[in-house]
Parts: C-alpha cells; structure tokens; sequence
C-alpha cells in the first residue's frame, strides 16, 4: 500500500481561502481580487488574536539573552507577547588556548575585561582555542562580544565550527548574517552539542573580525527570576541598585516590542538571562505560502475563515452565517481541548494551624 509519506504539505493560503468561499456558498471563483485580498486580511485578523485565547504551544520561542554591566532594561524580538518563564544563567568557562589566523592581542579575547578588545589584521579570519586532546570540553552555550571602532553596528557572517583534531572542523552552527551590536552579546546554545578538543569562529564577507570576548561555555545553572507586578516595580526606592545576579523582573508589554526590566540590575557582564515566551502567529504571507499553524488546526481555521468571509461577502444568507459560526466555535473548542502538553499535575495543599 502506498502512502504519500508527507504530512500538512497540501494547505496553502488559497487552498484556505477557497474552502472557506465554498462553505459561504460561493465558487472560489467567484471572489474577485479585492474579495480575496480582504479573506486574505481577515485571516490575519483571526490568527493574530488567537493569542488572547491562550499561549499556542507551537509558539513558544527561547531567547538566550547576555546581560550588561549596569543595564536593566531589554527588549524582546519581534513576535513575542508574554514572558512565560524568565531564569537566570551562569556559565563556567574553561581554560584553554586561544590563537588568531591573522594577528591582533589573542589574550584580550578571555581576559574578562569587556573594554578591551582583539581586532585582526586582515578580513575573512578566524580565532580557535584548544582544550587539549585528552580534555575535551561540551559547549553548552558559545558567545562572543563584538568590538566595533566608533560604536555602532553592522551584519556579520558567522561560522562556528569544531574540530577533534585540530586539522580537520566540521560547522558546529552556520549563524549566517548576523546584526551585531558594538559590546552586546550574541549568545547562541548548542544543541546537540559535542564533547571536542577545538572550538573556532570565523568571519566571512570580507569583514575584519574583532572580539571584546569570545565565551565557550559549559556545565550552566539557571534559576527562576520571580516576576513583579507594575505597582511593585514602580514602587521600588531604588530601581539602579546593583548586583551579581538579578532576582525579580518586571515585564512591560509595550510596543513594538515588550521589555523585560531587571532588579536588581547585574553588574556582571558575563552571565546570561534565558527567557521563554509566547509569540504571535506569524503574519499570512502570499497567497502560495503555507501558514505558521499545525495541521490539527486546519479545519477549525477554516471554519473560523468562512463564518469572517460569510460577513463581507455578498448575499450570504442569515442562516448560513450562524450555521458558520457555530461550527467555527464548535471546532475552535475541540482544538483547544487538545491544545495542552499533557503533563501531570501536583496538588500539595499547605494546611496548618490557624492562630489569631
């Protein structure tokens, strides 16, 4: 028996829009352009607010996030709505043996001082460190911190890569290009990731690299940061006051891009904050493209599309119209029974004594 060996490959944005035309009672061709430019919309109005239902499992994103020195505020990509769980991560750093492929003060790269900095002499180069053959290191997290003459920023193309010889590198992750930011952290976590003796990062493009750091890192603990409400975080007497490690945050759901404010504000520049959090659906992008929704979901989005369609398009009738909108509702509620991560879940009720 043959089977097609594909799955949620057949359901584009017009394969959804002309099943939508069709339960409205209308031919898909039928629609003019201006009509399907508008079932095009109205299906980018239907998944932006499936977010005010409840956080989608399907988007949930994790942004791994280098803190600075006497900074407390940071803002989140593009696409996120809610902090889900905000943690704060320290890593080891093992020593080992830096070198350059072409030129520049290699101590600087590991000398834990965020102001200097290694700049190569010429583009397209490379720094390496080796561990040792028989101590080989599991990165967990690699970071580097960019130098950049004049502050500013810029795109780089960056290539991470291992080797357990020394001889012989296999890329590790391709970062492609890359907007870095003059002394601001890009903090990328391996995995899977491989227990080797070499570890390189280069740069192509015709670019010079220059690092103020360059942080292989390993065997990391991460804690749960408490979330403070608006009035606490406002309250606060003294909202500069610092410290190795943050404990509270506050998150401010602003545009175009939430915020995440830190207390107390870390004064240690080589520790991270890893942060998991809901995002929008991504926006409905030409009529050939599929979209970001799993493919138990189709028929409630579809379903959901029509009953919008049913109320812009012409002569549609009445009856149809709530025949629509139940059976969108009716599906809507059946994909969000599923809509869960089946866990377990533990009640411990604290019961104790009462004294006035």
């Amino acid at each position: 028996m043959a089977y097609s060996d594909t799955y949620g490959q057949t359901v584009n944005v017009q394969t959804l829009i002309d099943h939508g035309a069709r339960r409205c009672g209308k031919l898909a061709e039928e629609l003019t352009s201006e009509q399907v430019v508008s079932a095009r919309q109205s299906l980018g109005f239907l998944l932006s607010d499936l977010i005010n239902r409840g956080v989608q499992y399907w988007c949930i994103s994790k942004e791994v996030i280098g803190l600075t020195a006497n900074k407390y505020q940071y803002t989140l990509p593009d696409g996120a709505v809610d902090a889900l769980n905000v943690l704060y991560r320290t890593l080891d750093r093992p020593d080992g043996t830096y070198t350059s492929s072409a030129g520049g003060v290699v101590a600087n790269l590991y000398d834990g001082d965020v102001d200097t900095f290694t700049q190569q002499t010429s583009a397209n180069g490379s720094f390496t460190v080796n561990y040792g053959i028989t101590n080989p290191i599991y990165a967990g997290s690699i970071g580097f911190l960019p130098y950049i003459a004049g502050g500013g920023s810029a795109t780089w193309n960056i290539l991470l890569q291992y080797s357990t010889d020394g001889v012989t590198y296999v890329t590790l992750q391709n970062l492609g290009a890359v907007a870095v930011t003059d002394n601001t952290w890009v903090w990328t976590d391996i995995d899977p990731g491989q227990s080797v003796a070499f570890y390189r990062i280069s740069i192509s493009g015709g670019v010079t690299l220059a690092l103020r750091e360059w942080y292989i890192g390993n065997n990391s603990t991460e804690i749960m940061m408490s979330r403070l409400n608006r009035d606490d975080y406002t309250n606060l007497p003294n909202k500069n006051f610092t410290a190795n490690q943050p404990f509270q945050f506050w998150f401010n759901r602003t545009i175009p891009n939430p915020e995440i404010y830190l207390w107390p504000t870390p004064s240690d520049p080589f520790v991270q904050m890893t942060v998991w959090y809901s995002t929008q659906v991504m926006d409905v992008g030409a009529l050939t493209d599929e979209l970001q929704i799993p493919q138990r979901w189709y028929e409630a989005i579809v379903f959901m599309l029509a009953h919008r369609m049913s109320l812009e398009l012409p002569q549609v009738a009445m009856d149809r119209i709530g025949y629509l909108e139940k059976m969108a509702e009716k599906h809507l509620y059946i994909v969000e029974q599923e809509e869960r991560d089946k866990s377990p879940i533990y009640w411990a009720p604290n019961i104790s004594v009462y004294t006035a």
